[in-house]
């Protein structure tokens, strides 16, 4: 679906109490309707879910890290850089991994960021793009500059979902396509006036709301995982060590990493080079990705 067809903005300055009151109720309103849309479609998925793993899983390739990718945190946790705790206990989590949305309805798992190059974790960490500039400093000055630690990274992954080409998802979108949307919700958007919130018609309409630059407006205004998030959380639940994609930044790769698929399996990150003692576990494997998942989700 393409939740960015709802619109649910109003310009607050300068208006009454009574209209207001009128936004929060028709926010409310839009967010059930959104909720119950989703809990269909998510119902149609469930249906045919193994097949949805299936199609993944028959996409996975090696992926070798051989050269250094990069790492960019907050300096303030640079002791633990290879920690996924901040990927759940944020909101709404990452591009792939659901974080703080709704525990209740979707249930949280971590994931960990990495890119090919500087430049592009910065942007990834700070969800900012390429032209933003602040306090006259361009992305790339502040990445340089700011007060961030930055890691070099190698490693080896066995089971990565390859999401830089929209054919990987062709056998995922042949399963889901049959899917559509009962009339009963195309009713109930007239009546709040809103566009009805339609299912993908297309596998490069599936491909561009997965790598959507504003992925954050489904879950920040709608209370519902972005289809995105909805990709990983089938990708991990279906084992897959890792999602390659492409940033909508700079259209430089990322890697969205599941350590908790590392159980059983010779996949392998390592920090390499010159680090400050106090770092904690160098190396994320099989033996040791238990270091890397939070303790506490909430």
């Amino acid at each position: 679906m393409n939740p960015q067809d709802h619109n649910i903005f109003f310009l607050l300055d300068n208006i009454n109490h009574h209209a207001i009151k009128t936004w929060i109720k028709r926010h409310q309103q839009i967010t059930d309707y959104t909720a119950q849309h989703y809990a269909f479609f998510a119902s149609r998925r469930s249906q045919v879910m193994e097949k949805l793993k299936q199609s993944l899983l028959d996409e996975q390739n090696e992926f070798l890290l051989n050269k250094a990718w990069k790492r960019i945190i907050s300096q303030q946790f640079s002791n633990t850089p290879l920690s996924t705790t901040g990927s759940v206990l944020n909101f709404p989590g990452g591009r792939f991994n659901i974080g703080k949305i709704d525990s209740e309805r979707f249930p949280q798992f971590p994931a960990l960021y990495i890119a090919e190059d500087t430049e592009t974790a910065y942007l990834e960490c700070m969800g900012i793009s390429r032209n933003k500039q602040i306090e006259g400093l361009s992305a790339t000055e502040l990445a340089a500059a700011g007060n961030y630690a930055h890691f070099n990274i190698i490693g080896h992954l066995t089971r990565v979902l390859d999401l830089t080409k929209k054919e990987a998802l062709a056998n995922f979108y042949g399963i889901i396509k049959d899917i559509h949307l009962p009339i009963y919700f195309r009713r109930e958007a007239n009546q709040l006036h809103i566009n009805p919130c339609l299912p993908v018609n297309s596998l490069n309409q599936l491909y561009e709301t997965i790598t959507i630059e504003n992925w954050r407006f489904a879950p920040m205004q709608l209370d519902t995982p972005a289809n995105s998030q909805i990709i990983g959380q089938i990708a991990r639940s279906a084992g897959l060590e890792a999602i390659l994609y492409t940033s909508a930044k700079n259209n430089h790769r990322s890697l969205c990493i599941f350590p908790d698929n590392f159980d059983n399996s010779e996949a392998y990150l390592e920090i390499t080079g010159n680090v400050a003692d106090t770092v904690i576990d160098k190396r994320l494997d099989k033996e040791t990705y238990r270091n890397f998942l939070p303790t506490k989700w909430d």
